[in-house]
């Protein structure tokens, strides 16, 4: 038996009531992950979305050099959301840092549900856009400061480094 209240403390479904919360119980299931096991890999159909229940997992992508972490979830964190929303494949691999548990939602299931509730629908995808327009600022705020000091820092204390 899981403890639900994990929803009230996911940024996804925090806004739900009790009603719209038993739904999205209903259509989704815990899943146990060992430490380095892979959950999807970058490329992977986008078949759900994921609620980190416990431990921790890492959003990684594939380079010639090895694998670069991309950024590290905690519990009550979701992903693999995007297929929500563009139906497209996997952007990155996700691992299990360690044992973990997922609560995963089919996305076919939520699907299905948001189409019939559509108060739940703009619940959801209030809180997505939310949580996807700070990652944006995030991004925006990491790419500025590796920039700022490609142009200005680094190994070149004597001047700035000529951009392409």
């Amino acid at each position: 038996m899981i403890d639900t209240l994990f929803l009230t403390e996911s940024p996804l479904f925090r806004n739900l009531d009790e009603t719209e919360r038993a739904q999205i119980l209903i259509i989704g299931q815990v899943r146990p992950y060992q430490a380095n096991q892979v959950i999807f890999h970058e490329g992977d159909a986008g078949d759900g979305l994921f609620i980190l229940l416990k431990g921790s997992v890492r959003i990684s992508k594939r380079s010639a050099t090895g694998e670069e972490a991309l950024a590290v979830m905690e519990p009550h964190a979701f992903f693999g959301e995007m297929a929500l929303i563009d139906f497209s494949a996997r952007a990155a691999d996700a691992i299990a840092n360690e044992p973990s548990e997922l609560f995963f939602i089919p996305l076919k299931e939520l699907r299905s549900l948001i189409e019939v509730h559509h108060q739940l629908a703009l619940k959801i995808l209030y809180a997505l856009c939310e949580v996807l327009a700070q990652r944006l600022r995030d991004t925006n705020e990491r790419y500025m400061n590796v920039f700022t000091i490609a142009q200005w820092g680094g190994a070149n204390s004597g001047g700035p480094i000529p951009l392409p």
